[in-house]
């Protein structure tokens, strides 16, 4: 679906062939193996990672670092056993030697930033690491993790300080991607006074307390995952949470990270997208099936959001 949410999206997780009880071990050599020779010399590697209904599979980063911000989506991470919910603006800073999943995401939009402590020259790691909250997230180890309250979460992104984050990781990535040492070394740069400011507003209270996802909002939710077919308004929706419909867009986008009527048509699609495998099902049932009115108003929504039409899809 051409979303904000979903633009630019570098990695679509899908599920491994392995034992569901295994645990990946991830290595830096392993984990980025293509352009490994680049990856190896400047071992900075950034990504919007996109997770959607799958399978809950334990990696272990066992000699790099992550820093992930959600840009949208729900679901929750569990770290080294502990879960933690994940809402648009968190930051979670994950040291190496760390296990961790995600648990029942859907539509769930990160920007990752994966990094080795050799990116940075001695005396540039001395200095981000007397910073006390970027040195208790960098340290491995359990007892380190213990300390640091079982939770690798490192604070939340209220809208303003979001967006100014997503324009340095937009510079990032233009960056990366000019496949220029300049540009690499400006992008490192950049990785660089991300982590002091983020560290800075951790201090000065900037990051915002996230109140827990309420009931009112998995409600919602729930509902439109099980209704979808039949017609839903927002002044429904808002009734579930005994909202006027101007709050409850708001809380809804600002949790869910689009809006009601975006994550309906999204859900209808995907479920139209389903049924196009099954050829007995004509285009009009389809429709009706998914929640659309009929087979003008998906075929409508269905171009929009993935450039062919569903019959041509179901070509394919």
């Amino acid at each position: 679906m051409k979303s904000l949410l979903f633009e630019d999206v570098d990695y679509i997780h899908v599920d491994p062939r392995l034992d569901m009880g295994a645990v990946w071990e991830c290595y830096w050599w392993n984990s980025f193996a293509e352009n490994l020779e680049v990856h190896q010399e400047f071992p900075l590697q950034l990504r919007r990672e996109r997770y959607d209904r799958t399978s809950e599979i334990s990696h272990r980063h066992n000699d790099f670092l992550a820093l992930y911000i959600v840009r949208g989506g729900r679901g929750s991470r569990l770290v080294n056993g502990y879960a933690h919910s994940m809402a648009r603006g968190d930051v979670f800073l994950m040291s190496p030697d760390t296990m961790h999943c995600f648990r029942e995401p859907v539509d769930l939009t990160v920007d990752a930033i994966y990094f080795q402590k050799r990116l940075w020259c001695e005396r540039e790691w001395e200095i981000l690491s007397q910073m006390p909250d970027l040195a208790s997230h960098f340290s491995p180890g359990s007892e380190a993790f213990a300390a640091r309250g079982n939770s690798d979460h490192f604070g939340h992104l209220s809208p303003e300080p979001h967006a100014r984050v997503e324009a340095t990781l937009a510079n990032m990535r233009r960056s990366m991607k000019s496949g220029e040492l300049p540009q690499h070394l400006a992008a490192r740069a950049r990785l660089f006074a991300l982590l002091v400011q983020l560290a800075e507003w951790r201090m000065d209270n900037t990051f915002t307390a996230r109140p827990a996802r309420g009931a009112g909002i998995a409600e919602v939710l729930s509902f439109c995952d099980n209704n979808f077919h039949r017609p839903i308004s927002n002044e429904q929706l808002a009734g579930l949470m005994h909202f006027s419909e101007a709050h409850f867009r708001e809380v809804f986008t600002r949790e869910v990270g689009m809006s009601p009527r975006a994550y309906l048509r999204h859900i209808r699609l995907q479920h139209a997208q389903k049924l196009l495998k099954d050829r007995h099902l004509s285009i009009a049932d389809i429709a009706r099936l998914s929640g659309f009115g009929d087979s003008t108003q998906l075929g409508r929504a269905f171009k929009k959001a993935f450039g062919v039409s569903p019959l041509n899809f179901r070509k394919k």
